[in-house]
């Protein structure tokens, strides 16, 4: 079996810390990105019924963000989501965690430029066609992979700034966007493709869900984070109920100002929004605000994925390639490897459509993140063993909620989504038996 690597500097010894303002930066500026600025988009193809499904996902994702609340308390030496899970499952369950949460962020970090690429083709008009949005896709990558080589402070400043930027177009339809919103427009769109309740709800959870995809940062990144045991916790809880809130108002004022059709047509919801109601000035600025913010969350993101292989592989769980070696600011294998990979994906999945490729990459990256979920809530339910009674229960509950949300929106997946989704796991378990095998 693999060792872990020995004799290395601690990563926040090696990269310099950030503390509980910084971890929650990252927690809500990698949730405040692409899923809240497309997601409506989206949704307008479901209509405005889908704010019951944001709803079943906040709860899935207050659920899940316990667990990781619970762990963080439990394990708070562990490196990242892998050693969470490894913790309480032991190694093969930390390998398929690793596995699955690493191919989650490369995939899904290209939903992210791809709405980065969207809003500024709100501004820049010639950027319509599939291979102009591919060359701007791949240059936000290769951006973010390069400020998350030169270190955390880096990308929490970056994260920090973009996301007061783009919290702007999001306060302002949660906030001023109800001077406008019309009770008739959003009745009209209720449910325009007449689906069953639970059809809908179940459809527009699952695709809501993605938005609340880095609730589990901080703990991802609790290596760079200074007293992790109370500042994960608290940056894991603010990040979510902050963003849960602006999700849900923000999400309603569009869907009672725009029609549904007219919203799934959009390639920048918010700044379409912003035309229809104050003029086209104004929709250029916040599509402005959203590229920026956007293009932060792929940066932040990047240093979540180059943080979790490196732990994973500092650990025995990853391939020994992406472990960081004395003396390196970062893992030159875990940044370069991720910026590969999410230009492949982008180039695989480009499409005529961009909201079909959007749909396509976040409906197997949620799908991804819930199986890592669903393993985190299991080492919750082993490890609290070493709780007082009171505590013991509290995490057995929030753990079990956690599974059984989790089961009920990877229910809502497609056959083909879930086989696919499925490959990282048949993946994990060869590596687990190379990694035995040293």
């Amino acid at each position: 079996m693999t060792e872990s690597t020995t004799g290395a500097a601690p990563a926040a010894a090696r990269h310099g810390s950030i503390g509980v303002f910084g971890a929650a930066a990252i927690v809500m500026g990698s949730m405040v990105g692409s899923g809240v600025y497309l997601l409506p988009a989206t949704m307008g193809a479901i209509g405005s019924i889908s704010i019951l499904g944001w709803l079943v996902a906040t709860l899935a994702a207050l659920a899940i963000a316990g667990v990781f609340v619970g762990l963080g308390r439990i394990v708070s030496d562990a490196e990242g989501l892998p050693g969470y899970v490894e913790a309480g499952l032991g190694r093969l369950a930390g390998v398929q965690s690793a596995v699955l949460y690493w191919t989650s962020l490369w995939v899904g970090t290209v939903a992210i430029a791809v709405a980065a690429t969207g809003a500024l083709g709100f501004l820049i008009p010639g950027l319509s066609s599939p291979s102009a949005r591919l060359a701007v896709t791949v240059a936000v990558i290769w951006v973010a992979v390069a400020l998350s080589w030169i270190g955390p402070r880096v990308v929490a400043r970056t994260e920090a700034l973009t996301l007061a930027l783009g919290l702007l177009p999001v306060v302002l339809a949660a906030t001023a966007g109800w001077w406008f919103f019309r009770a008739d427009v959003f009745l009209a769109s209720w449910n325009p493709t007449g689906q069953d309740l639970g059809e809908a709800v179940g459809a527009s959870a699952l695709n809501a869900f993605w938005a609340f995809l880095g609730m589990e940062c901080a703990a991802a990144t609790a290596g760079v984070v200074r007293d992790p045991t109370r500042n994960v916790p608290r940056a894991t809880l603010l990040g979510v109920g902050g963003a849960a809130v602006l999700y849900i108002s923000a999400t309603t004022v569009m869907m009672g100002i725009l029609p549904a059709r007219e919203l799934a047509a959009s390639t920048a919801p918010f700044a379409d929004v912003a035309r229809a109601t104050l003029g086209a000035a104004l929709g250029a600025a916040i599509a402005l605000c959203t590229f920026l913010r956007t293009a932060g969350g792929v940066t932040g993101w990047t240093l979540v994925m180059a943080e979790t292989s490196r732990g994973a592989a500092d650990q025995g769980l990853f391939w020994r390639a992406f472990r960081t070696r004395p003396g390196e600011r970062t893992s030159p294998a875990s940044l370069l490897g991720a910026g590969g990979l999410m230009t492949v994906v982008a180039v695989v999945t480009a499409s005529p459509d961009l909201g079909q490729q959007f749909t396509t990459i976040i409906n197997a990256v949620s799908l991804l993140c819930l199986y890592t979920y669903i393993l985190a809530a299991g080492s919750l339910l082993r490890l609290s063993r070493r709780l007082s009674m009171r505590g013991r229960i509290a995490a057995v509950a929030v753990a079990l909620l956690a599974i059984a949300f989790s089961l009920a929106l990877i229910a809502q997946g497609k056959p083909v989504e879930l086989g696919l989704s499925l490959l990282p796991v048949v993946a994990a378990g060869l590596l687990h038996a190379r990694l035995r095998r040293g």
